[in-house]
């Protein structure tokens, strides 16, 4: 009978190890998991990062050209209405209200 507790005992212990190896092992595999996979999360997160602030310069140049080519035919208009009312001839009459409406506003 005592042989036979102690062959029980003995393999109660030896259960015990190898359970506490496998688990320990199983343990190491997962850390080694998490790692990885934060590793991965954290290329990505980069990667994300960087599209992201690709297309952000891309819409601001967009937007810039979209101003740019606004205001170059604002002043095209411009210039040429301006070429049009320099080329006209004014009467007299239109003439001194010009002047008193721009210039001589400021003195009254």
């Amino acid at each position: 009978m005592s042989t036979d507790y102690t062959e029980t005992l003995k393999k109660i212990k030896e259960t015990e190890e190898t359970t506490s190896r496998e688990i320990l092992e199983r343990r190491k595999q997962l850390e080694a998991e998490l790692r990885s996979m934060e590793e991965s999360a954290a290329v990505s997160i980069a990667e994300a990062k960087k599209q992201a602030e690709a297309l952000v310069a891309s819409e601001v140049e967009k937007a810039r050209m979209a101003a740019q080519n606004q205001a170059d035919a604002l002043l095209s208009t411009t210039a040429k209405e301006a070429k049009e009312v320099a080329s006209r001839k004014l009467d007299k009459a239109a003439l001194k209200k010009t002047i008193d409406k721009t210039i001589l506003s400021e003195f009254k």
